[in-house]
């Protein structure tokens, strides 16, 4: 018996030997794995993470590295202005800069970045901010090749917004045939399993012909065809065709596949800000890019960017768009992508993918239904963190990541190895960027370090002039870094010229609260900075003075007129344009649509516009209430007591 069993004895018995030296297995995987990494833990096994980034520092002045050589996702939450699109741009920077003073990037990634805004303004995504160097560094370091997609619709606005950024190529979202498949033909139609009980009946139809066709080789001109020849009654026909036109408005005859525009060290930012387009269709729009750069096969490896999520995610795990987010950190290792989500909003994240991120970074909020929310998905030993993330000043956030390495407390010991971080979290000082920063808070008067609202304006139009200089640099001397095994100096002794509010925007900027660059190979133990040679300031603003033309004699005053007579006829002024409720737009647009005319009740209930309000049995009828309520649309009865609805004339 005992001889039966000897070989299987024999291998588990060197199992432990093999996990010790097998690159896949074991400790050594966990190490390379590890999403994050301290110095004290890079330093024990420095070849096992070739392409590492420098993130920020803790507490105890120690530098925090992501590691971009292996798959991972992360999710960044926090209140507007305390630095999460900050640590967003540090994470790109980190994948697509080759940059000693930052890190070590052998093979750049290749970035797709989602952002979308119902607000048209003429702001850029602060993403699209890499490819400006900074004005705090001589060496012009930013990203060479930056493509922005946008709305056809809003193609000029958008360029607009984007003007005064070099590198910057903005060009429509056009689809090719081969970008699409009948799942996201379904998609685009307005068809998820949210809302199958409400889905209209030509749409099975449609489903049947999609199911015939296939999901390979999808033909868009075939389908139009099979359409066609369907006996639709013309109240199907009608609202079959403004699916379908707003289907053609993202197609091009002959337009290559959305793979053109990808590459390693490239970044795409899919920009659909536009005030036709509501989050559920952006939502669909990304799903079907991101599928596309999924498809596109890539040498090194991927990062997707999700830029303030909580404007197009919804908290369903039915969602397209989730399910895709979700799929693809499930087979992260296997895709070699990197997944990174933003969002003002923590709640709005499914519990699916908060519990799959291979970390969580928290800047500084408030709310204590966030706490909660997020204290069922995060590992953590104590709640003490609640107070710790309501003190934290901008540029700083806590650090949640069970598999991340650091060092043991008796790291001192010769024999010490990393251990994961696991119940623990860290407190990161986020470090300043090497391009420039886009996200500065505008104040009515300027203060130190603050810019004013007219600074930015100046600067975008003095940006936008050919021939002029994009902005001034402040020169800053870096001292190279020599072999490793000496300690390295703070952040803050290595830049002791840079100065300690940084100005964020071309003319004046904001103060960032954050540790200054340094590179990943360590340096001489400074005690103080070179005294020697000055430090570097700023050159100095120039002070804005309005001008006010000079008057050379009084100007007489008009008398008043005289009152009309009753019998004269008065003319109506003019009366400012009516604001709508941003709840009731699409209404508006759907009965703009019909001339203002009155349209039946299912009429209005089946338009694209309102899918995404599909959410219980009655909420058409509560929709128009509401409506009406607010003085948008008067209802009414027609022939046969069918229901009607018309706008109100503002």
């Amino acid at each position: 018996m005992a001889r039966l069993f000897a070989k299987e004895l024999d291998f588990l018995a060197a199992a432990p030997r093999r996990r010790m030296v097998a690159p896949g297995s074991g400790r050594r995987h966990e190490r390379v794995t590890a999403p994050l990494v301290t110095y004290s833990a890079l330093a024990r096994a420095l070849d096992d993470f070739p392409q590492r980034g420098l993130l920020g520092e803790d507490e105890a002045e120690e530098r925090v590295y992501f590691n971009a050589n292996t798959p991972s996702s992360g999710v960044i939450c926090g209140v507007q202005g305390a630095g999460k699109s900050h640590t967003v741009s540090c994470i790109l920077e980190n994948a697509l800069l080759q940059d000693e003073r930052i890190g070590n990037l052998p093979q750049p990634l290749a970035a797709l970045v989602f952002h979308f805004d119902e607000q048209d303004g003429d702001r850029a995504c602060e993403a699209a901010y890499l490819s400006m160097p900074s004005q705090h560094f001589d060496d012009g370091a930013h990203v060479r090749r930056v493509t922005v997609l946008a709305s056809p619709s809003n193609l000029n606005g958008r360029r607009r917004a984007y003007r005064s950024l070099p590198n910057v190529n903005v060009q429509p979202l056009y689809l090719a045939e081969s970008d699409l498949t009948a799942s996201r033909m379904l998609a685009l139609m307005g068809w998820s399993e949210a809302n199958i009980e409400a889905m209209p009946l030509y749409m099975h139809t449609v489903m049947q012909i999609l199911r015939d066709m296939g999901n390979d080789g999808f033909n868009y001109s075939e389908f139009k065809r099979q359409l066609e020849l369907q006996q639709f009654d013309m109240k199907q026909k009608l609202m079959l065709g403004h699916r379908l036109r707003l289907l053609d408005g993202f197609l091009a005859p002959g337009r290559s596949s959305l793979s053109q525009y990808f590459g390693c060290g490239a970044m795409v930012l899919v920009d659909l800000t536009d005030p036709f387009m509501d989050g559920l269709m952006a939502s669909v729009l990304f799903d079907i890019v991101l599928g596309s750069f999924m498809g596109w096969k890539s040498a090194t490896g991927k990062i997707v960017v999700l830029d303030e999520a909580h404007k197009y995610l919804t908290n369903s795990d039915s969602a397209r768009l989730n399910k895709s987010i979700a799929s693809i950190i499930r087979q992260q290792r296997h895709l070699a992508t990197r997944v990174i989500i933003a969002t003002q909003e923590p709640t709005v994240i499914p519990a699916t993918i908060l519990d799959l991120a291979s970390f969580v970074i928290c800047h500084r909020f408030t709310s204590p239904s966030w706490c909660s929310h997020l204290a069922r998905h995060v590992s953590t030993g104590t709640d003490s963190w609640f107070e710790d993330v309501m003190r934290l000043a901008t540029g700083e956030g806590l650090v949640f990541s069970p598999s991340s390495l650091t060092m043991p407390e008796d790291e001192e010991e010769e024999d010490a190895e990393p251990v994961l971080l696991g119940k623990d979290y860290l407190r990161v000082h986020v470090r300043p960027r090497l391009t420039r920063d886009g996200g500065a808070s505008l104040m009515a008067v300027a203060l130190d370090g603050v810019g004013s609202a007219l600074d930015a304006i100046d600067q975008e139009e003095n940006s936008s002039r050919p021939g002029t200089p994009v902005a001034d640099y402040s020169p800053v001397s870096w001292t190279p870094a020599p072999p490793l095994p000496q300690p390295l100096p703070t952040l803050r002794q290595v830049f002791a010229a840079v100065p300690l509010t940084p100005k964020l925007t071309s003319d004046g900027g904001a103060s960032l609260l954050a540790a200054s660059h340094v590179g990943l190979e360590p340096a001489p133990h400074a005690a103080s900075p070179d005294s020697s040679r000055p430090p570097s300031t700023p050159p100095p603003r120039p002070q804005y003075i309005p001008h006010v033309a000079a008057v050379s004699k009084p100007v007489p005053l008009t008398p008043r007129p005289s009152p009309p007579a009753a019998s004269q006829k008065l003319k109506p002024k003019a009366v400012a344009k009516r604001q709508v409720d941003p709840r009731f737009k699409p209404l508006v647009t759907v009965l703009q649509r019909h001339s203002g005319s009155q349209v039946n009740f299912s009429q209005v209930a089946e338009a694209p516009e309102l899918n995404h309000l599909r959410r219980s049995k009655n909420w058409f009828k509560a929709y128009i209430q509401e409506a009406k309520a607010g003085g948008v649309v008067r209802t009414g009865k027609g022939k046969g007591d069918e229901l009607w609805v018309e706008l109100v004339e503002s």
